[in-house]
């Protein structure tokens, strides 16, 4: 039998011992998180396990953004994030004192900020993370808006999933196949699609475009560093070599040409108008940013690459089959898909994943997809897939590259 004091012995000296963050290899980091958690699950009473995972998670995002409403990151990054009293930061932040020291016991319970005295604050390592103007503290503002910002009631993907269950009794607990017929329609009482209703929102239409870029750059791995740029992109100078579909604000496709600056023909960023408009930084020479709906005839015939990153997977299959469809149409003989996607694992799911394909289900109707399902996928759109490429270190990132031909 283990002796506990011993493990408690080694774990603290392991704790002191650790490297830097940032030297930690990916394997290594998740496999040690992996003990970690099966640690916990071992020795967590079950009745506090209930209580933490499933009854209260979600007060930890709820507080982080009444934090963020209240402007308390934004007072202590203004203090380059020194220790402050109670006093000084009620003197910055909205709300009465007593609120504030009740949010501040929170937010040191949740490690993101350290209670030094009885009313001073330290901010820990992921206090910076939530100002409200970085791509990470979007993210919170993305799933959790308050009532008060929101021009269309509380605007939150956590009001979607707590209809969640009323929806699924209603339609006889079956996955949704329609975006405009999803858990999010049935919560909100409307018809448009996510997407077009956000635009209504401008404030929130650049939170999401923030988040997205969190996404992407939190992928660890890029898909160009693990896909054949140089053999399979390829074209004459006047040529469209590549057609980012749905790109966002052109983060891929500025890595990219950074990466392989002497890569020929055009690079095109195709997104939504409200998108593109929020593209704030220049793009870089050879990169342009062209407004475009996936859903109608592709304006750009014949380049060599077209590619959808991350794109599908929020859109069951009836949708993502139309969005192919006008691929297909555009392109020439020698032309190639590239379909980056999350692979969905056929078994030993793990958490995160399991949240993004409830997340799919609740506001588009869609899924995360096993690689048989969007090697399924890609067939029923006519096309062959020539190969699957996929980093070493799957860890550092979810995607793989689907390389695609029209039949």
């Amino acid at each position: 039998m283990a002796n506990l004091t011993d493990l408690a012995s080694s774990l603290s000296s392991a704790l002191q011992n650790l490297p830097p963050t940032e030297s930690i290899q990916d394997a290594e980091r998740f496999q040690i998180l992996g003990l970690i958690e099966q640690l916990q699950n071992k020795l967590e009473p079950p009745f506090f396990t209930i209580l933490n995972k499933f009854c209260f998670s979600h007060h930890a995002l709820v507080v982080v953004r009444i934090a963020q409403g209240m402007g308390i990151f934004d007072a202590f990054a203004a203090s380059n994030n020194t220790e402050m009293g109670v006093e000084e930061l009620h003197s910055k932040t909205k709300g009465d004192q007593e609120f504030l020291e009740r949010t501040m016991r929170h937010l040191c319970a949740l490690k993101v900020f350290k209670q030094t005295d009885e009313d001073k604050y330290q901010p820990l390592p992921l206090a910076p993370m939530f100002v409200g103007e970085l791509p990470t503290g979007s993210l919170i503002r993305h799933v959790k808006k308050t009532e008060e910002e929101a021009n269309f009631d509380s605007h939150t993907n956590m009001l979607v999933a707590a209809k969640l269950h009323e929806y699924l009794k209603n339609n006889g607990y079956k996955s949704p196949d329609d975006a405009y017929n999803s858990p999010f329609q049935f919560a909100y009482q409307t018809q448009d699609h996510y997407f077009e209703w956000l635009k209504k929102d401008p404030e929130e239409q650049q939170a999401f475009n923030k988040t997205m870029t969190v996404g992407r750059q939190a992928m660890g791995t890029l898909w160009f560093e693990y896909f054949p740029v140089v053999e399979k992109l390829q074209a004459s100078p006047e040529r469209t070599l590549l057609v980012d579909i749905g790109g966002g604000i052109g983060y891929d496709l500025s890595q990219l040409k950074k990466e392989f600056p002497d890569l020929p023909g055009r690079l095109v960023v195709q997104d939504l108008p409200e998108v593109i408009d929020d593209i704030s930084e220049p793009l870089p020479d050879g990169v342009e940013a062209v407004k475009y709906d996936m859903f109608t005839p592709q304006p750009i015939v014949g380049a060599k690459a077209y590619c959808l990153r991350t794109v599908l997977h929020d859109w069951p299959d009836r949708q993502a089959l139309e969005v192919l469809a006008r691929v297909r149409e555009a392109m020439a003989e020698d032309s190639i898909l590239l379909l980056i996607e999350n692979v969905f694992p056929d078994s030993n799911v793990p958490a995160t994943s399991a949240s993004l394909d409830l997340t799919m289900m609740t506001m588009f109707s869609s899924l995360e997809r096993t690689r048989g399902q969007w090697a399924s996928l890609l067939e029923k759109g006519g096309f062959r897939l020539v190969h699957v490429w996929t980093p070493e270190q799957e860890n550092s990132g979810r995607n793989s590259v689907f390389e695609a031909v029209r039949v």
